[in-house]
C-alpha cells in the first residue's frame, strides 16, 4: 500500500510539473522591419533609449506577434474598405427587389447598415491617422 501511495504521489507531481511546463509560451520573433527597444550606456548618469516607430502587439495566445507598421495599417484599411463595399453591394441588391426593399425598410435594415457604415468610416479614419503618425 505504501508503494502504491508513493507511485501515485510521484505520478501526480510529474503530471503537475508537465502541465506547468506546457503552459509556458515561447517568445515569438519580431517581424522583419521593426527594431526592438535598445538602451545604450552613455556614462555614469546617462542612458539613451532608442525605439522604432512601429509597435509590436501580442494577439491571442498562440498567434504570432504583429508589428503595427504602415503595411499593417494598410491591410486593416483595406479590410474596412472591403466591408464598406460589401455593404454597398448588398444595399444595391436589396434596392433592386421591391419586396426585399419593403421588408428592409420595415425592419430598419437600412438604418442598421448606415450605422455600421458610419462606425466603419470612423474606424478607417482612426487607422489612417495612426498610419500617418508613424
Amino acid at each position: 500500500m505504501r508503494n502504491y501511495m508513493k507511485t501515485l504521489l510521484s505520478a501526480g507531481i510529474l503530471l503537475c510539473a508537465g502541465f506547468g511546463y506546457s503552459q509556458q509560451t515561447k517568445p515569438t520573433p519580431i517581424e522583419q522591419g521593426a527594431t526592438p527597444i535598445r538602451a545604450e550606456y552613455k556614462g555614469a548618469t546617462h542612458t539613451e533609449v532608442k525605439q522604432s516607430k512601429a509597435v509590436t502587439i501580442s494577439k491571442k495566445a498562440g498567434e504570432p506577434q504583429r508589428v503595427h507598421n504602415v503595411a499593417y495599417y494598410n491591410e486593416e484599411i483595406a479590410k474596412v474598405d472591403a466591408h464598406i463595399e460589401a455593404i454597398d453591394a448588398k444595399i444595391t441588391h436589396v434596392n433592386a427587389d421591391p419586396t426585399e426593399k419593403a421588408k428592409a425598410e420595415q425592419d430598419g435594415w437600412f438604418q442598421q447598415m448606415d450605422q455600421i457604415k458610419q462606425e466603419l468610416n470612423q474606424r478607417r479614419a482612426t487607422l489612417v491617422l495612426k498610419r500617418d503618425n508613424l
